[in-house]
């Protein structure tokens, strides 16, 4: 193929009206259909003679009326070197012949009303053209009629070849009349036709391509449709020159029924539920908080919410702390506050006291007892410097880079509303919202971790007291999308008035959705006391 002469032209087989483009030899190829053919574009070299496949294909471009050339015609022959015998070739009517002076095979391609409309020349060994204009043709072999149990095929040397092997004649053997990219809107065009036989079998070549697309010609098909993916040839032709035939027909007969990715049968999950890889998760600092939710599991996403000032993230520290301790691997991504933050406050728990309030020389009279501390949970703990980006996916591959390499068993993104809202600043709020939360849900279960997420609640005018005035938080603050409802395994909501003149350091932590055991309420109470930075529990 030459440099190309012009491009963005109309192709004359799927009607593009741009896709196609022409090189300096006068060749055309379609882009969108692989429609690949010779036009008149480039002259012929001198004293050339001019062939009647290029006339007619130039006619075919013409817009205005004209006399089109009739189709060429070869004769039978058996095709020796692809053991087709002459027969099968007068059966599907593929013939032989020459194109400019070189054997060519030509396989005849007939439109609705059963006569031939177009030729597939292919130019040996392997040059493919078109004369005539296939798009709406019938399926290559389709005139042979119908039965029960249709086999569709790749290539037209394919169809022939199980043809061949089927010596009882138990199928209609067929193939897709362009290139497999292509097969779509050849199988759209005959569709009520294949919707005749009883069953119908997809067997397309057994490269990447060829799969992909006999699961969307299976999907287009439906129900009745079986698969050929587990042959130990490349396509039906290979199995059939090299004696393969028993091999053709147990294809056939064994392809698997088509099935939507995600489908699963019950019956098959028994042994999975008898036997359960994981029975009970990763416990937390709380006893109220393990009871109603048996920990912390693979695949889940938690989230924690509440009002401005109640100590989400002197939640989530103490969480992520007692883990580390614990020997779990925990990605902590305070964008809040910095890293240093972050760990001086679970020293501070830790240690007993409020480290974080200490100035230089009180910490380094503690340095011993810091140095001590960090051997029991450092080496945990993973935290995230800065992020800027406001694109979710380099959230995702972040996220996948601390699961995967550092692995991380627990991830805690303080807060989801940073997050969200950088992203929205290319799209509406409630659209980055419901796009984030989905994602990071897919995630945890792709990956395998879990998933706790930090979230604020709207102050919501004339429905009483908010929770930051003690008020019992509802899902329906939730900021920004119901998505942060319905995606969650669970929802923690904590509720705490610091003017409380009793009691201003005890969050009611209630569980607002218990995807698991379906179980709600307050949970417990937790009373944090500042002098030495730690919860005591009081379970209600």
């Amino acid at each position: 193929m030459g440099k190309w002469l012009k491009t963005h032209v109309p192709c004359p087989s799927c009607n593009s009206s741009d896709a196609a483009s022409i090189d300096t030899e006068g060749w055309l190829h379609c882009f969108s259909c692989g429609h690949h053919a010779r036009t008149d574009d480039a002259a012929p070299a001198k004293d050339e003679p001019v062939n009647v496949f290029d006339q007619v294909y130039k006619n075919s471009l013409d817009t205005k009326e004209t006399t089109v050339t009739p189709l060429p015609l070869g004769t039978y022959a058996a095709i020796e070197d692809r053991k087709i015998s002459e027969k099968t070739c007068r059966v599907f009517d593929y013939q032989v012949g020459l194109q400019r002076g070189q054997p060519a095979h030509y396989a005849m391609v007939k439109g609705q009303d059963g006569t031939n409309q177009a030729v597939h020349i292919r130019v040996l060994p392997k040059q493919i053209t078109w004369m005539g204009s296939p798009k709406g043709c019938q399926l290559f072999g389709q005139h042979q009629g119908t039965g029960a149990h249709l086999v569709i095929t790749e290539g037209e040397l394919d169809a022939m070849s199980v043809y061949e092997a089927d010596k009882q004649k138990l199928y209609t053997v067929v193939s897709i009349t362009s290139g497999v990219n292509a097969c779509l809107s050849s199988l759209k065009a005959n569709l009520q036709h294949i919707q005749t036989f009883s069953r119908v079998t997809v067997f397309f070549d057994m490269d990447d391509v060829g799969r992909e697309y006999a699961r969307k010609a299976a999907e287009l098909i439906g129900p009745k449709c079986r698969i050929v993916t587990n042959f130990i040839f490349k396509d039906a032709n290979e199995a059939w020159m090299k004696g393969g035939g028993k091999e053709i027909l147990k294809a056939i007969t064994t392809a698997g029924r088509y099935t939507p990715d995600g489908l699963i049968r019950a019956e098959d999950l028994v042994e999975s539920v008898l036997n359960p890889k994981i029975d009970r998760g990763i416990d937390l600092p709380w006893d109220g908080w393990n009871k109603a939710t048996e920990g912390l599991k693979p695949g889940e996403v938690w989230l924690i919410a509440g009002g401005t000032g109640i100590g989400k993230s002197l939640f989530t520290r103490c969480i992520a702390l007692f883990l580390c301790l614990m020997g779990i691997k925990v990605a902590y991504f305070g964008l809040e506050e910095s890293c240093n933050t972050t760990l001086e406050r679970m020293l501070s728990e830790l240690l007993g006291c409020p480290f974080h309030l200490l100035p230089p020389t009180a910490r380094q009279e503690m340095k011993d007892d810091v140095r001590e501390g960090m051997k029991k949970f450092a080496s945990n703990l993973l935290l995230l410097d800065k992020f800027g980006s406001e694109d979710i996916s380099a959230f995702v591959a972040t996220v996948k880079h601390y699961v995967i390499n550092e692995e991380c068993r627990v991830v805690v993104l303080d807060h989801f509303s940073l997050l969200a809202d950088g992203i929205a600043l290319n799209v509406d709020q409630r659209r980055a919202i419901d796009k984030t939360i989905k994602d990071l849900k897919t995630l945890a279960m792709e990956l395998q971790f879990t998933f706790i997420v930090v979230c604020h609640l709207s102050r919501s005018p004339g429905m009483g007291e908010t929770a930051e005035e003690g008020g019992e938080p509802k899902l329906s603050e939730l900021r920004g999308s119901h998505s942060l409802a319905q995606i969650p395994d669970y929802i923690w909501m904590l509720q705490r008035n610091p003017l409380d003149t009793q009691n201003p350091n005890t969050t009611s932590c209630w569980l607002k959705k218990n995807r698991v055991k379906g179980e709600v309420g307050m949970m417990s109470k937790l009373t944090f006391h500042p002098e030495i930075c730690r919860f005591k529990e009081e379970m209600v």
